[in-house]
């Protein structure tokens, strides 16, 4: 009976927050949005060896729903090392990292478009994740902006911003 309880509750949680809209998520300045583990950063020599693992499995994921899913997780927790970079001091290898996030999250919406020309479309529970993230990548942008020396890779963050705005508005279309 307890499980039983336990499940309802938990169903009735997850029901409401995916029950809300995006902008419903956004309290207070902050999204609603859990960024995975970011695993290593580009500081350890082992990192290298993470990067080609993602290269590889991309390129192996036929699947284009998956292959999407893997380029969401991945640029989520590319945009996480870019916090952890930030919080470091590291700001100019942290905007590197935090473009190459944006680079994978603006493909995701084209393997989309395909997948929906073969007839499978991606589920409107995935699609309302990928505005999430793309809000959650709007504030990484705007919190680093606020971190860097003035003047230092202004260009660049308002390029991201630029580059985030065509994201949200291309996962609009789906």
């Amino acid at each position: 009976m307890k499980k039983v309880l336990i499940f309802l509750c938990g169903l009735c949680l997850v029901g409401s927050v995916y029950g809300a809209s995006p902008k419903d998520l956004i309290k207070n300045g902050t999204v609603a949005y859990e960024l995975p583990y970011a695993g290593i950063t580009p500081e350890n020599p082992l990192y290298f060896f993470k990067q080609f693992r993602d290269q590889i499995k991309e390129f192996l994921t036929r699947d284009f729903i998956q292959k999407a899913e893997f380029l969401l997780v991945s640029s989520d927790k590319r945009a996480h090392i870019a916090i952890i970079l930030a919080e470091k001091g590291k700001t100019r290898q942290s905007v590197e990292v935090l473009a190459d996030a944006e680079e994978k999250a603006m493909r995701i919406p084209g393997i989309l478009m395909e997948s929906k020309k073969q007839g499978t479309a991606p589920s409107e529970r995935f699609v309302y994740t990928l505005k999430l993230s793309n809000s959650k990548h709007r504030e990484i942008i705007q919190e680093l902006a606020k971190m860097l020396p003035q003047g230092q890779d202004e260009q660049v963050l308002s390029a991201l911003i630029d580059l985030n705005q065509r994201i949200a508005t291309e996962l609009e279309r789906l």
